[in-house]
């Protein structure tokens, strides 16, 4: 397609065409955007490229990688997704948002080389971040897997290192009903003779058989590096500290801080994270104090995301939306309460009893509704469901139903994300706490509320 030919588009004008370029939302197939991808770099792209499958904790895992990189000196490029408030957050370069004139450039290039090819939406995205890093010559390019692995359009890249972060049941319908299959779609990232770092003590045998059938270099929690943390009050270590240790490269990093000021699975993405940084010492080297500081500065969007405004309720926002990210949410609540009790002006407040929490929570329908809501029992005191307003959207009326065997009394239903938020904040005490999770739909028209606010 000849440049005269492509029209002039927004950002939002551009992110509503490329939906249409395809008829399937998801085509498990790499011969198209591989082709594409060859008309615009014939030799590849030049940075040191990682990967990062899996189920939860890819974008968490993604942004402390990045963090690392930056904190080192690096120009260091993080593709992630979805994103949930403007297009341009799945693209950071050294933490900032691709600008609108950079991905308008993106956008025209690839729609050039596209020409007649059909493409879905997720693989012109990825091009756009292979575009927008090799513009900005970034010297490592971090890459969030988005379905499975082995027909994701990232896989057309040759990883210098890839990373899986834990597989639990999810997609069934692209990539199989249990957990073996499941990886060997996660494990299709691997390269022969390159790293491939897995953050499950006990990986699938499909890891395995995979890595040893291909030649890759498998590197397992527990085996070829460990983490450990330490309790409140160890003599030697800060409270909730955690140090690294490699077995192979005999890296030791003692009294590390918390990533994202949790504990649980965020450690063990931490740690594998850090793993992939140490593999590629000889090409990118990293000092010990680049660790320290890339995990005192990686954020991240709705995570245990805590929002704290005066006169106004605290809020812990998550995009949590399955058994184990939901169950890493309750920790993190569960200390932020006690952290609130133990404050002096808690205690010297009218206030006579815990925080009430407040759940706020909008699922998607093919999600673990019920499995995830069990995991706030007996720690959400009034429950508020909406309804996600889109052709995957759960109902309120299905996630009450979902929600039957709860102990909580106090159930409150809404015909939309906004409308629960507006209605929630009318009647809630600036002392208690509101949760926001299940989505990402509801995640990004929360913290849009909030900016306008």
């Amino acid at each position: 397609m000849h440049q005269h030919l492509i029209p002039n588009r927004t950002v939002n004008e551009w992110v509503d065409y490329i939906q249409t370029l395809h008829h399937r939302e998801i085509e498990l197939s790499l011969e198209r955007v591989a082709q594409v991808y060859r008309r615009l770099y014939p030799d590849g792209m030049k940075c040191t490229v990682i990967t990062v499958a899996g189920t939860n904790g890819k974008g968490s895992t993604c942004e402390i990688i990045a963090s690392i990189y930056k904190q080192s000196g690096y120009k260091v490029g993080k593709f992630s997704s979805p994103h949930l408030v403007c297009f341009g957050e799945r693209y950071a370069i050294n933490g900032e948002n691709a600008t609108d004139q950079a991905l308008l450039d993106a956008f025209t290039k690839i729609e050039q080389a596209r020409n007649e090819i059909p493409i879905t939406f997720f693989e012109f995205g990825t091009l756009l971040a292979i575009e927008l890093f090799c513009v900005a010559e970034v010297d490592v390019a971090v890459m969030e897997v988005g379905l499975g692995g082995r027909l994701d359009a990232i896989n057309i890249l040759d990883a210098d290192v890839a990373l899986i972060t834990s597989i639990s049941i999810d997609h069934t319908a692209w990539l199989g009903d249990n957990i073996n299959d499941i990886a060997r779609e996660k494990v299709g990232i691997a390269r022969a003779k390159k790293p491939c770092v897995v953050g499950m003590r006990q990986p699938a045998d499909s890891i395995v058989e995979h890595c040893d059938d291909i030649g890759a270099n498998l590197h397992i929690l527990g085996q070829a590096f460990d983490y450990q943390t330490f309790i409140e009050g160890e003599v030697g270590f800060d409270e909730d500290a955690w140090s690294w240790q490699s077995k192979e490269t005999e890296r030791f990093l003692p009294n590390l801080p918390l990533p994202f000021s949790q504990g649980g699975e965020q450690v063990s993405n931490a740690a594998i994270a850090i793993a992939a940084v140490d593999l590629l010492e000889k090409q990118l080297p990293v000092e010990n104090e680049s660790f320290v500081k890339g995990l005192e500065k990686a954020q991240i969007l709705a995570r245990c995301q805590l929002i704290e405004r005066a006169g106004f309720p605290k809020i812990i926002l998550d995009v949590a939306h399955n058994e184990s990210s939901v169950q890493r949410l309750r920790w993190f609540v569960e200390k932020y309460v006690t952290k609130c009790v133990q404050q002096p002006s808690f205690q010297q407040a009218v206030y006579e009893q815990t925080p009430m929490v407040y759940a706020l929570c909008g699922m998607l329908q093919d999600k673990e509704i019920k499995k995830s809501l069990a995991c706030l029992d007996g720690l959400v005191h009034s429950w508020h469901f909406a309804t996600i307003n889109n052709e995957r959207g759960a109902t309120a009326a299905y996630l009450q139903q979902q929600s039957e065997h709860l102990s909580s009394d106090s159930v409150v239903l809404y015909d939309s994300v906004v409308e629960a938020y507006q209605k929630i904040t009318e009647i809630i005490d600036e002392n208690d706490i509101l949760i926001v999770f299940g989505s990402f739909f509801v995640a990004g028209d929360i913290l849009r509320l909030i900016e306008q606010s």
